[in-house]
């Protein structure tokens, strides 16, 4: 008997020995990323933004290996023979020579002494011989086809990827050749057909632009700021949300543009870069966006370059900004904090942005808050140092807009202490003093007097906005929000305080069958545009759509035909509150404003919002903390049958959170274990702070089992499936003062609630007032 240790060595060398097929079955195919069969995850709104990733994708079935620090994707295919390799391109690895077996050594020596035989002996080859080397030559010319279709599509891509640099400038940083073409547009030859903006005195580019968009007539806040505004001097203007006022201070800059178009086309001939026309704050990235979308909008057929108007702002990639401000763009929309990080950097840049014509501060209010300044002070400091005075003049045009200017509502509603008695604001600009020292010691104004353009002097809040209150305790949001959304079918903007009750409230009005999405301060750029853009969508498809968010996109968002506002939580400032409800009744609409405030807050902090933005403040005189709101009539009957859905869809939706907070807690704690070099972590409970302790005991005791979350789902799903019912009560559906069934054939009642009539939020509470007018 062989010792053991020679049958082990015999054994693992017929193992490693692999025959002619394994290896043909062995042989890599190594695979550009972009070849690849990517699938898409799908990521729900509420979860957290992993990283700042703004999409997951999976593969199946490849290898990844690092070959000289990249990685290189192999995909195992069984079908391949190794010519095919060859042909291909593809590098088979080197393999080490093997010691050949006696019966592969015998067929080689039959097949070299048939080969010899048939040299010496030149004889024909028999019919079976003609049919393998006809085959043979068949499979050359498979491969050599294969070969030269591979070839030409390699050709096609190239020639792809060349087309898509010379039309895409921003992949390579160059300028291509038409890219300045669209300084040469003609006049357009249309008819162009204003009256009513003659009074505002504009190029005829800008007029057809206002023409085939439809403005036909402009705003209040327009025929008073835009001839200021092109004459030169410095504005201050105040109106409502939705007025406007992004045309007020757009349309004079690209007038600007056009009046100088002969000196930018100069300074191009130079090779030199122009200075913008304009440079436009705004407090958040969305309203920078926003801004972009309306300027290009009317100016689609006036003489602008390729980027001419350009968006500078956080969450995107600062190399592509830093190239699109190498075209020199004639107006530059920027968020502080990045326009800061990229002149701080580039002494260059900050000359020529600090040669511009006009600084515009959009939504003012929040520019300028303390907190909020610093980062736009500094930018002002870079200009004027970097500025040539000589050239340019030792100051440029400041226009300032925002629909809220008094230093009362920059402070918070929970303020404790007693402060000083100060005559009641009534909103308006002119004559406000105090506003007019504030805005002269932040900002560097050309004129020693600004212009001054209210358009909205009696109100704060539009007058398109009709603002309600539904009292429920603290505990009962959640019931009282699914009742408004059941009962009052269309696109809603909810607003919460804090980014957790966003994230909660998403899973929780998806249990209820409601389509949400959300948009907050800690999702990433590329995220909350999606989140806008699938919110848009979805109200097209749905009756009834809802976007949650946070304050980020209180300021200066337009999204079109939002039916409601609905305050989830109290604001903390006033301004908070204008701003918000400004998210409604917007370009002429008509919406509502609806706050959901509990006892304790009606008795202190809202009453003292209703003093300072009360929409009736016609007198200089305080109001009551809710006599001039309307009271949304409840049906308590209907709350009650809401009760148990809402119960369980809130213990599903906190369910939820708790495990993606645990998971995330747990990865953190092995992250920062793995990068101790801590291996054992049965301990680490021991040293996590006595908070963290109750704040995952709470998570843990909000958590449901798999089975437990199949049982909760199966009640909520039997309980949707039950038909509401106005007066529930009733034995019969032809009972009661009302025929609920004759109701239901004539298609006047709810669509979620038999036997309610289909009303509007603002209908009814229109009716409300026409009743209380009768009444009286």
């Amino acid at each position: 008997m062989p010792p053991q240790g020679k049958r082990s060595f015999k054994l693992l060398a017929k193992k490693v020995t692999p025959t002619m097929k394994q290896k043909q079955r062995r042989t890599n195919k190594i695979i550009t990323a972009d070849a690849l069969k990517w699938k898409p995850v799908d990521i729900p709104d509420h979860m957290e933004d992993y990283g700042g990733l703004f999409g997951i994708e999976e593969l199946e079935g490849v290898d990844v290996k690092m070959v000289n620090g990249k990685a290189e994707f192999v995909s195992r295919e069984s079908d391949l023979e190794a010519s095919d390799d060859e042909f291909l391109g593809f590098d088979e690895p080197k393999k080490k020579k093997q010691k050949k077996n006696k019966q592969e050594l015998k067929e080689e020596q039959k097949e070299e002494a048939k080969e010899g035989e048939s040299e010496e002996k030149d004889t024909k080859m028999s019919p079976q011989d003609e049919k393998k080397a006809k085959q043979k030559e068949k499979n050359k010319a498979k491969l050599k086809e294969k070969k030269e279709k591979l070839k030409q599509k390699k050709l096609e891509a190239k020639e792809a990827r060349e087309k898509a640099l010379e039309d895409n400038d921003d992949n390579d940083g160059n300028l291509s050749a038409n890219a300045f073409a669209g300084l040469d547009i003609p006049l357009p030859d249309d008819d162009i057909d204003l009256p009513n903006w003659n009074s505002v005195s504009l190029s005829p580019y800008l007029l057809n632009g206002l023409q085939l968009l439809g403005f036909k007539t402009p705003t209040a806040i327009q025929k008073l700021a835009i001839p200021l505004a092109i004459e030169g001097k410095d504005v201050i203007g105040k109106a409502t949300t939705g007025s406007g006022k992004t045309l007020a201070y757009g349309l004079p800059i690209l007038e600007r543009h056009i009046q100088k178009l002969n000196e930018i086309k100069e300074t191009r001939a130079k090779e030199e870069i122009p200075p913008p026309s304009g440079i436009i704050f705004a407090p958040t990235r969305e309203l920078a966006h926003q801004v972009v979308d309306h300027l290009n909008r009317i100016s689609k057929y006036a003489p602008l370059s390729q980027h001419g108007i350009v968006s500078i702002t956080g969450g995107l990639s600062i190399q592509k900004q830093e190239r699109m401000l190498e075209y020199g763009p004639s107006i530059i929309v920027a968020t502080p904090g990045r326009l800061l990080e990229l002149i701080e950097k580039n002494s260059d840049l900050a000359a020529r942005l600090g040669a511009t014509d006009t600084v515009v501060l959009d939504e003012a209010d929040r520019l300028l808050q303390d907190g909020h300044f610093e980062e736009f002070e500094k930018i002002l400091e870079l200009f004027i140092k970097s500025r040539d005075s000589k050239k340019y003049g030792y100051k440029w045009q400041t226009l300032v807009f925002s629909a809220t200017f008094s230093k009362d509502l920059f402070g918070k509603l929970d303020k404790k202490g007693k402060q000083k008695e100060k005559k009641a604001y009534s909103g308006g600009l002119i004559g406000n003093t105090e506003i007019l020292d504030l805005l002269s010691k932040k900002l560097r104004f050309k004129d020693p007097k600004p212009s001054l353009c209210d358009a909205n002097p009696k109100e704060i809040v539009s007058g398109q906005v009709t603002e309600a209150l539904v009292e429920c305790g603290a505990a009962e949001r959640d019931l009282f929000l699914y009742y408004f959304l059941l009962v009052y079918p269309g696109s809603t903007l909810v607003f919460a305080n804090a980014v957790d009750s966003v994230k909660r409230l998403v899973p929780f009005l998806e249990n209820l069958k409601i389509p949400a999405f959300s948009i907050h301060s800690s999702m990433v750029q590329k995220q909350r545009l999606r989140a806008l853009e699938r919110f848009k969508a979805s109200t097209e498809k749905n009756k009834t759509s809802v976007l949650i968010a946070s304050d980020v996109a209180a300021r200066g968002l337009d999204i079109p035909h939002i039916d409601h506002v609905a305050h989830y939580h109290l604001p903390r400032s006033a301004d908070v509150y204008i701003h918000r409800s400004g998210r409604t009744a917007r370009a002429g609409e008509e919406g509502v404003s609806v706050m959901f405030c509990s006892p304790q807050e009606a008795s202190g902090p809202f009453r003292k919002l209703r003093n300072l933005v009360a929409a009736s403040a016609e007198k200089h005189s305080k109001v009551s903390g809710k006599g001039d709101l309307k009271m949304l009539d409840i049906d308590y009957d209907l709350v009650t049958q809401l009760r148990e859905r809402v119960r369980i869809a809130s213990k599903l939706a906190d369910s939820s959170i708790a495990s993606t907070a645990t998971r995330k807690e747990s990865s953190w704690v092995k992250q920062a274990a793995e990068d101790l070099g801590i291996e054992d972590l049965d301990g680490i409970e021991d040293f996590e702070d006595d908070v963290i302790k109750k704040q995952k005991k709470r998570n843990d005791g909000k958590k449901l089992t798999n089975d437990e979350t199949k049982v909760e789902k199966a009640k909520l799903r039997e309980l949707l499936n039950v038909p509401l019912r106005k007066n529930h009560r009733r034995s019969y559906l032809t009972s009661g003062l009302e025929n609920l069934a004759h109701q239901i054939v004539s298609g006047k009642t709810s669509e979620t609630v038999l036997g309610r009539e289909a009303v509007k939020a603002l209908d009814e509470l229109k009716g409300q007032k026409k009743n209380k007018k009768n009444r009286k």
